[in-house]
């Protein structure tokens, strides 16, 4: 990056192409709001009032930031400055635009317009606007400042005279950046409302207000000779504003790389490409007293309703810091294996977008795995989270024993699938939590299964008719005959003592593109596939899955042991006694 001052005629006087990209905004200086000045009008006023001053003094404007590519000049910050003083020499004399080069890239129709301006015959007010903002909004400024000149001259003046001083006199800022930064100190500096997504309409305004000048000081185009002083401070306050400005790009874009980073938004389960951040500050920020108010906040969330929080300079810079400060708890409760863990396990258990915001701020707010951990253990037996953080622990005791109930019954596959599934992923996420390991969850979500370990379509139960007769069926009810069922591997589930293949002491947790490579066979041809390291297997990480497979047989003894292992462990994490049940 170089910086030097140039006067408007060493700034214009080039062979090289001034490019506004087609990813800046439309021409907007003529803007009129609530009858106030334009930024047109506002500028000419300010370069005649110091032409009128002494026209001997040299006289400053805000900064352009460009990138030199080759032939061309593109405007990255200061396209809206350029444009303008491209209009005022035209509407001085129109030989003072013929040698610039201002290449309009937004839309054809205005790269047209501007380059026919140069024409002595082209009468722009015959030029057709309807369907073309920048064309109307640069006839307007066409028009602003041909009046402020015809003004200029009823009292007396030389417009040749003013153009002269323009051109000698006044002096702008000319930052030069490296091209690979263009796009991005772009995107830091202006943004395109038009087309830009809320998360970058928020970031645009952000850094928009921070960037205004200090209001309690002069404007920033002043003169040298008159006070250099003031001048080098207001130069320095430029300065520190691009500075703090970029600053906040770069932490903002850093944030962006993390939230479209797959894992996190996998884990988070969000597509918005700021993801959670922006959303969740602007409900932290709402009044969200009662659980309506936080639904209203959910609900209204948008770039609209998140600017109201932008009240000025100094509170935008509060919030960015507020930002920063959630973005790192972000990042905690991500990157630490426990909190990790506990957090995924609450979220798999959310039940809206509330209950969802309500987690995640709970686990920002809690220091201790161990709290979270119950916290994560209570949701997963169907406790509500006003229920789970409640001092009253009697609600939460009856959800566990109504879960040991469910999970108790012979027939856990069909009766209780999803409350199954979530405690054996809650055993196998502990065992990653002994070795300090973040659990992969992409094994969970959408591609969880169930798996028979002894597989249910060879274990048979007798079936008695109405009529006195008797027929074997298996684990899928097909009925079967005596030879068949002979077979050793064959288990007879009516001499399973309160359990069967269906239970939960003969199920375990699969990614479920693992479960159809096991299809029906029997335990030892499923541990050899499981154990198989030249073939890639995805439940391979899962602990508690791998000490089931550790095991040398699967019969009728390892059932009944695992389902009592099973019940055991679920009534000590959830203190259920003899008692209680």
């Amino acid at each position: 990056m170089s910086a030097t001052f140039k006067t408007i005629e060493e700034y214009f006087r080039t062979d090289r192409n001034f490019v506004i990209p087609n990813y800046q905004r439309g021409y907007k200086w003529a803007v009129n709001i609530a009858d106030r000045e334009s930024a047109v009008e506002k500028l000419l006023r300010n370069l005649i009032e110091a032409y009128t001053k002494n026209p001997e003094q040299s006289y400053f404007l805000q900064g352009v930031t460009v990138c030199e590519d080759n032939n061309d000049i593109i405007l990255i910050d200061g396209q809206q400055r350029t444009t303008t003083l491209y209009l005022l020499l035209r509407c001085i004399d129109i030989k003072h635009i013929q040698t610039i080069k201002l290449r309009y890239d937004i839309r054809q129709k205005s790269k047209d317009f501007i380059e026919n301006l140069k024409k002595n015959d082209f009468d722009y007010s015959k030029e057709p606007d309807d369907d073309n903002q920048d064309i109307f909004y640069l006839k307007k400024a066409i028009e602003q400042i041909d009046l402020k000149l015809k003004e200029f001259e009823a009292s007396g003046e030389s417009k040749e005279e003013l153009c002269k001083y323009i051109v000698e006199k006044v002096n702008i800022l000319y930052i030069r950046i490296d091209k690979e930064k263009a796009t991005k100190t772009f995107s830091m500096m202006n943004g395109n409302k038009a087309t830009m997504l809320p998360e970058e309409l928020i970031k645009a305004e952000m850094l928009r207000i921070i960037s205004l000048p200090d209001k309690s000081k002069k404007d920033v185009s002043t003169s040298a000779e008159e006070n250099p002083i003031e001048l080098k401070e207001i130069i320095a306050e430029d300065w520190e504003i691009n500075a703090l400005r970029s600053r906040y790009a770069r932490e903002w874009d850093k944030w962006l790389y993390w939230w479209n980073k797959n894992d996190v938004r996998e884990f988070f389960g969000v597509k918005n490409p700021m993801g959670l951040l922006l959303e969740y500050h602007y409900i932290q920020e709402k009044d969200h007293s009662t659980q309506t108010k936080l639904e209203k906040a959910m609900k209204s969330f948008s770039f609209d309703d998140f600017k109201l929080l932008l009240s000025g300079k100094e509170q935008t810079k509060e919030h960015f810091k507020k930002l920063r400060n959630l973005q790192k708890s972000f990042e905690d409760i991500f990157t630490k294996p426990k909190v990790h863990n506990y957090l995924k396990l609450s979220l798999i258990c959310s039940k809206s977008l509330e209950d969802k915001f309500e987690i995640i701020q709970y686990f920002i707010n809690t220091k201790s795995e161990e709290i979270m951990k119950d916290y994560a253990k209570w949701r997963l037996v169907g406790a509500t989270h006003s229920e789970t953080i409640s001092s009253d622990d009697q609600v939460r005791k009856t959800k566990a024993e109504e879960a040991l109930k469910s999970l108790s019954q012979i027939d856990v596959y069909r009766g209780a699938y999803d409350l199954a599934a979530k405690q054996l992923l809650r055993l196998n996420v502990e065992q990653d939590n002994d070795l300090g390991r973040k659990f992969d969850f992409s094994i969970y979500q959408e591609r969880k299964s169930l798996e028979h370990i002894h597989p249910k379509s060879k274990a048979y139960h007798k079936v008695v008719n109405e009529d006195g007769t008797s027929v074997y069926k298996d684990g899928n009810e097909k009925e079967k005959t005596l030879d068949e069922i002979k077979d050793p591997e064959w288990l007879d589930r009516d001499t399973l003592t309160d359990c069967s293949e269906h239970s939960i002491g003969n199920l375990l947790l699969l990614h479920k593109d693992d479960n159809s490579k096991f299809s029906d066979n029997t335990f030892e041809e499923k541990k050899a596939i499981y154990f198989n390291i030249k073939e890639n297997f995805n439940s391979r990480n899962l602990l508690h899955t791998i000490s089931v497979f550790a095991k040398s047989k699967w019969k009728k003894a390892e059932i009944e042991e695992n389902q009592a292992e099973f019940k055991t462990l679920f009534e000590r994490d959830y203190e259920i006694t003899k008692k209680d049940k």
